[in-house]
């Protein structure tokens, strides 16, 4: 490696760790300024602050923090020898701006791939604790393709909630006998929750064992409207059934279990693509910020430049939020959505990085 690339592929890696520690810092001081009680609220102690802290900083941030600390750490890493004038002297000893900018390119797609394994690991950890902090002691767990509850002697299996319309989708109900032997068990495509905890079961079918006889046929009855009432706030904790809780290989599986159950998959193979898609803005925000690097040479203005790049960040994330509420009304394309966003924009970063005088 040449001195010069590393001269920029160290400046990038230090400016990367510096403004995302600092970012982080920045928005913990901030969540506690404007979530004082909730905080409070949360755990006693310094022990409850930090883990309100390493819980919700991963889950909610993470995902966009790291990509927008590549797009800063590019732009000042770049930005800050142009108004210098040491790329001026760079490009006069013949080195190109797309041979200047290969190291830190390079180093972005490596942080891309290290981002879809802490997604992976440390941001869906902290989500899915987040998720169990609203319901103390009680979890749900994802196996055989549904979520898995149980509370006393009722094990509930759900295939997903939508917990805006407090809805319950693909739902079994198995009550057990005091000795553990099979009750009853209820299912139901659609289970609609009620603000005083009443469970409407919609199109049910229940069949009723006789623990004593297990050889004994059960008993089949099937009912437009069943009603079943919940005194346990716990039992909420079904609405957190939710597909962003998984992982990229237990959603994939989940998505097969639906296609093969004859439901509409489009919102969840959204969800997937838009999630493995994400890590790749760590790369494709240091290929935007490159050329706004350049671009302050003649000018010997950061302000113009990071005022462009913030228009290019709003707009990007403009996009990947249409395609999200357009993956909610299960548009058929939704799932390609967050791909062609990508596409786009790394298509118009490359192009203004030609566009930059050799």
């Amino acid at each position: 490696m040449r001195i010069l690339s590393r001269r920029f592929l160290v400046s990038y890696l230090k400016l990367f760790a510096v403004i995302l520690v600092t970012s982080t810092i920045a928005i913990s001081v901030i969540e506690l300024l404007l979530n004082f009680e909730s905080v409070l609220a949360h755990r006693n102690g310094r022990m409850g602050l930090a883990t309100y802290l390493l819980l919700r900083i991963p889950s909610y941030y993470f995902r966009d923090l790291i990509p927008i600390a590549s797009f800063a750490a590019t732009f000042c890493c770049i930005g800050f020898p142009a108004r210098s004038r040491e790329i001026t002297a760079i490009r006069c000893g013949g080195i190109s701006p797309w041979r200047t900018a290969i190291p830190l390119l390079g180093a972005a797609a490596v942080l891309s791939f290290f981002t879809l394994l802490l997604d992976e690991s440390l941001v869906l950890r902290a989500s899915r604790a987040w998720a169990r902090e609203k319901y103390p002691g009680e979890e749900i767990a994802f196996r055989q393709d549904s979520f898995w509850y149980q509370r006393g002697n009722a094990i509930y299996s759900v295939h997903g909630a939508d917990r805006a319309a407090r809805v319950l989708h693909g739902v079994s109900v198995y009550e057990l006998s005091p000795r553990g032997r099979l009750r009853q068990i209820v299912r139901a495509e659609r289970v609609e929750l009620d603000a005083d905890h009443h469970w409407r079961f919609l199109d049910a079918t229940s069949r009723t064992f006789d623990p004593a006889r297990p050889a004994k046929p059960p008993r089949t009855e099937r009912f437009s409207e069943w009603i079943r009432d919940v005194t346990a706030d716990g039992d909420l904790v079904l609405l957190e059934a939710s597909a962003q809780t998984l992982s990229l290989p237990q959603l994939a599986t989940y998505i097969d279990t639906l296609a093969r159950a004859g439901r509409n998959t489009t919102r969840h193979r959204a969800l997937y693509h838009a999630r493995l898609s994400g890590p790749a803005g760590v790369l494709l925000f240091a290929v935007l910020a490159a050329p706004l690097g350049f671009a302050v040479g003649p000018t010997r203005s950061l302000a113009a430049s990071a005022l462009f790049g913030t228009i290019t960040l709003a707009s990007y994330h403009t996009a990947r939020t249409a395609a999200e509420l357009l993956a909610g009304r299960s548009f058929a394309w939704a799932p390609a959505g967050p791909w062609l966003i990508l596409a786009v924009f790394a298509g118009y970063g490359i192009w203004q990085l030609q566009r930059i005088p050799r």
